[in-house]
Order: C-alpha cells, then sequence, then structure tokens
C-alpha cells in the first residue's frame, strides 16, 4: 500500500513539474510576444517619424533660393522636383528612376527606408510636361506621405483642401485638385502613362469623371497636363486611393502656412489616424498583458496549494 502511494506521489510530483514547466514556456511565449508587439508600434512611430516631411524641409526649394535643393539633388540625381498639397503632409521631393520598385524602399536621398520616396512614374518625362504624369507614394499610418489622403473622403476637408504646388525644371506650377478616386488597381486605364493621341486623352478624362467619389467641374481639355497621385487602402480589394489635380502657370498662395508653422502641423505625425489605425495591435498587446498576468496569478494560486497540501501531509 505505502509502495502504491508513493508511486502515486511520484506520478503526481512528474505531473507537477511538467504543468509548471508548460506554464513557464507559455509565459516566456507570452512575454516575448507582448515585447514584440511593443517594439512594433515604437518601430511604427519611428517609421512615420523618419517619413514626416520635416526631416527634407531643408532641401526644400524657394523663389529666393534653390540651393539646398540642388544640393539634394547632387546627393541624388533621380531627384526630379518637389510637390506640395497645401494644408497637408505632403510636401516632399519627387524622384524617378528605370523602375517602378527602387523607390519603394528608398528615401529620396537614395538610402534604405521602409517608407520610401514620393516617386514618378519612370514612363513619364521628369519635367511634368507629359498629359498624365503618376505619382506613386506609400500610405503612411500617421499621415506622412500620402497617408492624408483618407481625409479626401470627407467633403469638408476635401473642399479647403484644393490646392498645391509642383516644382520642376527651375519653375514653380499650381496645381488645383478636382477628382479623388477610389479603385481595383487591375481594373482601370489610369495608370497607362504617358497618354498621347487625342481620343484617348478624352477617353482617360472621361473616366476620371465617370468613376471619381467627388468630381470638380474645372476648365480641363487635352492641352492641359495632369498630376496623378496613388496610394494604397485597404478599403476595397487591390485598393488605391487617387488624387488628380491639374498643373498650371497660375500659382496658388499657401494660406495655411503660417498657421502650419506656427501650431507645426505639417510636420506632426496625426495621432488620431496613428492610433486608431493601431488599435487592433493595442489590444492585443492588452490581451497578452491580460494573459500573462493571469497566468501569474494561476501559477501563483497553485504555488500556494501546493504548500499547503504539503504542510497537511507533514501534519498527518
Amino acid at each position: 500500500m505505502k509502495r502504491q502511494n508513493a508511486e502515486t506521489d511520484k506520478a503526481f510530483r512528474i505531473l507537477d513539474i511538467c504543468n509548471e514547466l508548460l506554464n513557464w514556456i507559455l509565459m516566456i511565449i507570452l512575454v516575448v510576444l507582448f515585447c514584440y508587439g511593443t517594439y512594433g508600434i515604437g518601430d511604427s512611430y519611428m517609421l512615420e517619424e523618419n517619413a514626416m516631411p520635416e526631416q527634407y524641409e531643408i532641401y526644400r526649394p524657394t523663389e529666393e533660393d534653390y540651393g539646398d535643393f540642388d544640393e539634394l539633388k547632387a546627393q541624388n540625381s533621380d531627384v526630379c522636383g518637389w510637390i506640395t498639397i497645401y494644408g497637408t503632409h505632403v510636401d516632399y521631393p519627387v524622384v524617378q528612376s528605370e523602375d517602378n520598385s527602387t523607390y519603394l524602399m528608398r528615401n529620396p536621398r537614395g538610402e534604405y527606408s521602409l517608407s520610401g520616396s514620393i516617386f514618378m512614374d519612370y514612363m513619364n518625362q521628369k519635367d511634368f510636361s507629359d498629359f498624365n504624369t503618376i505619382i506613386y507614394g506609400h500610405h503612411m499610418d500617421g499621415g506622412a506621405m500620402f497617408g492624408d489622403f483618407d481625409r479626401y473622403l470627407d467633403p469638408s476637408f476635401a473642399d479647403s483642401h484644393l490646392y498645391g504646388n509642383v516644382f520642376a525644371n527651375g519653375k514653380d506650377y499650381g496645381l488645383e485638385l478636382f477628382a479623388f478616386l477610389e479603385l481595383d488597381a487591375y481594373n482601370t486605364g489610369l495608370y497607362v502613362t504617358p497618354v498621347q493621341e487625342v481620343s484617348r486623352k478624352e477617353q482617360y478624362l472621361q473616366e476620371i469623371e465617370d468613376t471619381a467619389l467627388w468630381y470638380r467641374q474645372i476648365s480641363l481639355s487635352t492641352e492641359d497636363r495632369l498630376v496623378v497621385m496613388s496610394t494604397c487602402t485597404e478599403n476595397i480589394t487591390n485598393g488605391r486611393h487617387i488624387l488628380i489635380g491639374k498643373l498650371s502657370k497660375q500659382t496658388y498662395k499657401d494660406t495655411y502656412k503660417k498657421t502650419l508653422k506656427r501650431n507645426s502641423q505639417i510636420d506632426r505625425i496625426d495621432w488620431g489616424i496613428f492610433w486608431k489605425t493601431s488599435m487592433k495591435r493595442l489590444g492585443v498587446l492588452i490581451l497578452l498583458l491580460f494573459s500573462i498576468l493571469l497566468l501569474m496569478a494561476v501559477e501563483r494560486s497553485g504555488k500556494r496549494k501546493k504548500t499547503k497540501n504539503n504542510s497537511r501531509k507533514l501534519e498527518n
């Protein structure tokens, strides 16, 4: 009988050791996942911060001085212009390479960067002289690069942010926005460039009007030059948001300049958007933290119970 009890106690001890070992393994896994998730949010912040326009502000060409912009061009010969949409984070150098993949993960200085650059389609002329110049940029959660494009779904925001500027070939051009689209990247002819035939230009303009979420009736002809800005969206499969503007020799005043400079809003991460897009990750982190605390509580409760049982055995 004593031998049987001894074997039973031994089996329970082995079972306890296994359970404790499994608990520690699970605890380590949860802690690692929690640390990785925390690192992910921090890394996203740094990625967003490094993609902000302030990183390139020193190079922005002005009417008085192109020197710093020329310095950037000396660092990277792929730099071909500058694009600004007033009142948004869009205020960046434009680059162009021999393909449409190089600057997905390179900044305008030519350095490796996950946020990439604002880059022109390799088929276009660098001086924005084509009928439709296509420009691509990543959608960053905090509004950097083309991350503000989601805001053009709001009519009030769109109505008050319709102008910008393009600097190319040593000249400033006005940019007047007139259409915003949400579409499947593989189900449209708007990514064909350059469009040269008059009939095809007419079709292009008609497709914009027919598929736009909003469209402004402005003076347009096949002689005009369009800037077609594209970024990703998760709203639909293979989704893209496209913001389209018309280039003109008439430049427009930046009415946001003083306000944005005073409040530093153009260089600041849009925390509302950043945290909104990070909510799923935060939810997982909270769940992981709760699981760790629960496992610690269970482990502690088990040790107390084990101590009590051992005390009772000694008393008996």
